[in-house]
């Protein structure tokens, strides 16, 4: 690296021609070329809906994509119903609607055949009375489409998965309901997706632009001579437009992780690099090294820590490529490549200013530092740690494995909460439901019979599916053939099921029952608490239905549906991250240990990058034991960046063993040198992960708030916990 850097300041025409042919690519990108047209990452694959497939297949109902969930202190008002009827045909007219399922359609079993529970002629408060009735007792509307109190109404509806459609269905609405003592909001899954991508959209340059600022203002802290906020700021913002540029030629930016973390992330981790050189080559130049001087040892000395640094982030963030989900894979190659392309943005741009006249005054006032007089008073400190050497690094290792055994009780969970703006209308409907209805997220129970089973064993064998679920109380009411069999009059008995079915309307019946490919569900809905509260209710229906295997030989039942499949991926997911993160681990710390030529580094370096993961993991045990999809994600990500000062330290140890001093002197001049910088770098990327924090989407704010927790433990760990390490393990 010192060869490099002297190459580079011997020839800084050639290599600021290379930055302009380095910025072609980007360029292309940013201004819409694509060498690939990638499409939006998801979490899942298709594969993974298969089983699911037979319920979609087999029946007309799977679902609500979309609920329309209106709400009143009485609908059974004339005017009311009469403008629930306008806007039904409204929206069954709209061009963005496919389908809508009114709740007054449905049919009720009269002396002359089936009518519908609200007949067009009931129009007064009498015929509305009865129609209220009605509707409480109908199994398929009470506690399904209507709520027990009779305040809350949805209409499913079906209008695609298209976030513009949403947008105008949803102003439609609000117009029809003005004034009318009536408040409708969509949910669903359809609506909360459309509602994730328009806060994607506010959040994306909002976001960037906060940590634009945080980095300048800190610049401003930090430095506070103009040149030298301009030659730290700039190659970190080179960085992120090649690193944009390049992603967005490459079709890799469409990731609702990349889009919003990605920038901020990258700009954070360039200013570092770009703190740690800047802040060396002011150290330099203040003991009396002209600029190129100064910059040639800048760059062999701490240009190696950043090579180093680079690589081991890039390896915490491509481990997660292992995983299984697009979403998640996209996100660590996408991070891998913003990272060494910004490396190389900043290690050539800072270096070509600082030799330039920009860099001249750049130690200008270095005196007023405030981190590095304070580093020195703290330095102090180094002597109890050093004279307790064996009971710190005790204590670390001690540490470590309390907070592993704390975070144990993490489990891997998803919530749409975590999905979506929890001040979105879509999200307090969706609460709303889950106060009032049960909830909106869906469970089926898939039933197959060989062809020679009599339909009355059929029948119990639902009957008892649904006395399992009923003794679940947070499952809602199941639903079944057996629900539309409970509107015609006679005893509920197994023969009820071959008697009625001829009496049940096709279009219900097709919803729950396949005939010809002898197959039924049974349908309940789950409010959105997670599957991990949902679990040990599962594993009970589990129980009854093995129980109802081994009493029918040749049937099939399975348990499936929307929530499920997503708990089911999200805790594949959780394991793959945890192989990932166990695999970037050790390849880290055997690039630690190949770099510093020594196994010694290697194994010391490990506690203090372990114990701020550890740390992390087990306050958020302490707090939630749900772990969400995008805080996994930043265990792997945060290990590369927290190694990032075990490195810098480390290297800057070893130059000053290399220079003849033991190892205390070592340690005490390392902390002074390099801790001002890790200080520095560490308030950084917390104010710049903060900025994420900001977002709209609490995936993201999670994902900030673990990564700013990680990246403190890991200066405490490396400012304490290290030194003892090093006193202790890395000899004479």
């Amino acid at each position: 690296m010192h060869r490099v850097g002297k190459f580079l300041i011997e020839h800084r025409l050639w290599m600021w021609g290379l930055v302009i042919l380095l910025s072609v690519p980007p360029a292309l990108g940013l201004s819409g070329k694509r060498i690939y047209e990638g499409k939006r990452d998801h979490w899942v694959s298709e594969g993974d809906w298969d089983q699911y497939g037979e319920i979609q297949e087999s029946f007309e109902f799977s679902g609500f994509p979309c609920v329309l969930v209106v709400t009143s202190d009485d609908f059974f008002i004339p005017d009311r119903i009469a403008k629930l009827r306008e806007m039904v045909s409204r929206l069954e007219s709209n061009n963005d609607v496919f389908q809508v399922i009114c709740f007054g359609r449905l049919p009720k079993l009269t002396w002359t055949g089936f009518q519908p529970l609200l007949p067009e002629e009931a129009t007064t408060e009498t015929a509305l009375k009865q129609a209220r009735d009605d509707l409480l007792q109908h199994p398929l509307v009470v506690n399904q489409l209507l709520s027990k109190d009779g305040r809350t109404l949805l209409i499913p509806l079906d209008m695609g998965w298209n976030t513009d459609s949403v947008i105008r269905v949803s102003a439609t609405i609000r117009e029809m309901l003005e004034g009318s003592g009536m408040q409708g909001q969509l949910t669903g899954a359809a609506v909360l997706w459309a509602t994730n991508e328009i806060a994607q959209e506010e959040d994306h340059e909002r976001i960037l632009l906060t940590a634009i600022c945080v980095v300048v203002v800190l610049a401003l802290i930090i430095f506070r001579r103009p040149s030298a906020i301009l030659i730290a700021c700039s190659g970190p913002a080179v960085g992120v437009l090649w690193a944009e540029g390049w992603l967005q030629l490459l079709g890799l930016h469409r990731n609702e992780l990349a889009e919003i973390i990605l920038p901020v992330m990258v700009l954070m981790i360039g200013f570092t690099d770009g703190v740690h050189l800047v802040v060396d080559m002011r150290q330099r130049r203040a003991s009396g090294l002209d600029p190129k001087k100064a910059v040639a040892e800048t760059f062999g000395c701490v240009g190696t820590a950043c090579l180093l640094t680079s690589i081991t982030t890039a390896i915490g963030f491509g481990s997660l490529m292992i995983a299984d989900s697009e979403m998640i894979r996209g996100f660590g190659l996408s991070s891998a490549i913003g990272v060494l392309v910004t490396f190389v943005a900043v290690v050539l741009v800072i270096p070509l200013l600082g030799c330039s006249r920009f860099g001249r005054g750049i130690h200008f006032r270095l005196e007023h530092d405030l981190v590095g007089r304070n580093i020195e008073r703290l330095s102090g400190l180094m002597n109890p740690i050093m004279n307790r050497a064996p009971l710190f690094a005790f204590g670390g290792v001690l540490l470590t494995v309390l907070f592993i055994a704390g975070s144990l009780r993490l489990r891997p969970d998803d919530r749409l909460a975590h999905r979506v703006p929890n001040n979105s209308d879509a999200y307090q409907a969706l609460l709303h439901c889950d106060r009032t209805l049960g909830g909106i997220r869906f469970m089926q129970v898939l039933i197959k019979w060989p062809a020679e089973t009599a339909t009355s064993d059929v029948s119990t064998t639902i009957k008892e599916i649904e006395d399992a679920l009923r003794h679940e109380e947070l499952i809602s009411e199941p639903v079944s053939i057996r629900t539309c069999l409970a509107t015609l009059p006679g005893p509920d008995m197994p023969q009820k099921l071959q008697l009625g079915l001829p009496f049940i309307p096709e279009e219900y019946r097709r919803q729950f029952w396949d005939a010809g490919a002898r197959r039924t569900q049974i349908v309940v809905r789950l409010k959105d608490l997670g599957m991990a509260v949902y679990q040990p209710s599962i594993d009970r229906v589990q129980q009854t239905i093995d129980e109802l295997l081994r009493q029918n030989p040749g049937f099939e039942i399975a348990l499936t549906g929307e929530a499920l499949i997503d708990s089911q991926i999200v805790g594949r997911n959780a394991r793959e991250l945890l192989h990932s993160l166990m695999l970037a681990a050790a390849v880290i710390f055997v690039v630690i240990a190949v770099a510093f030529r020594s196994i010694r580094f290697g194994i010391i370096s490990i506690i203090p990058n372990v114990l701020p993961l550890a740390a992390t993991a087990a306050l958020r045990a302490s707090i939630d034991v749900s772990l969400d999809i995008a805080s996994a994600c930043s265990f792997a990500i945060c290990l590369g960046i927290a190694v990032d000062d075990t490195i810098h330290f480390l290297t800057r140890f070893r130059n000053e063993r290399s220079a003849g001093h033991d190892v205390r002197t070592a340690i005490r001049r390392t902390f002074v040198t390099v801790g001002t910088a890790l200080v520095m770098t560490t308030v950084v990327l917390i104010s710049g992960f903060a900025s994420v924090m900001t977002s709209q989407l609490p995936t993201h704010f999670l994902f900030a708030t673990m990564a700013c927790t990680t990246i403190g433990f890991a200066l405490l760990a490396d400012l304490f916990i290290l030194p003892a390490l090093l006193c202790c393990f890395a000899g004479e």
